[in-house]
């Protein structure tokens, strides 16, 4: 993958993984509390996080 297509996809992975993560806050503090699509949307912005740290590291020889 050229750098310039893993930068963009990291960026993606970082911005996608934020907003995952303040949707699951958002679902759990409404009254009732959406249980279920806040942990769906917390569990997919922990993946995508930690898909933009894996493609931002640097690689190791």
């Amino acid at each position: 993958m050229s750098p310039f297509w893993k930068i963009f996809v990291a960026i993606f992975c970082y911005i996608s993984g934020i907003v995952g993560l303040g949707l699951a806050v958002a679902n759990a503090s409404v009254k009732p509390p959406a249980t279920t699509h806040a942990f769906v949307y917390g569990g997919l912005g922990l993946v995508f996080l930690i898909a933009g740290i894996v493609l931002s590291r640097r690689p190791r020889y």
